[in-house]
């Protein structure tokens, strides 16, 4: 009985803990010298800043999550990509490790382009009235 009581206790310490963060992409930099970053949780929701997390639309959820997919050899191995001058500067963090790189940069992987393009709309959502 007390094997299965314990048992029961393990079960419900691992429940009702938080979603955790899908991905964040921290830009600087550029023609916009403001820093951000985007978080996106495991639950659909994304915060500007670290601020009030927000309800994001389905779709972008499945461009985070398709961006964490795709990126992870890339992350897994810290890829960093020369910084190019005057460029906004980004870095992706997910749970395999973060990537490094700057707009405009010759040769990037596709998904570092649609990690700029998501974190761009996330921040419009996210980022107004901060």
């Amino acid at each position: 009985m007390r094997r299965l009581a314990l048992g029961c206790l393990v079960l419900l310490a691992g429940c009702g803990g938080g979603a955790g963060d899908l991905l964040s992409i921290t830009v600087s930099g550029g023609f916009a010298p403001k820093k951000h970053t985007i978080v996106v949780s495991g639950d659909g929701r994304g915060s500007c800043d670290r601020g009030p997390l927000k309800e994001l639309p389905s779709d972008r959820v499945i461009d985070a999550r398709e961006i964490e997919r795709d990126a992870a050899d890339l992350a897994k191995r810290s890829a960093t990509y020369p910084p190019l001058p005057d460029a906004r500067s980004y870095i992706l963090h997910t749970k395999a490790g973060e990537v490094r790189w700057s707009e405009g940069g010759r040769g990037l992987p596709s998904v570092l382009p649609r990690a700029q393009l998501l974190e761009l709309q996330l921040e419009r959502l996210l980022c107004r009235g901060r």
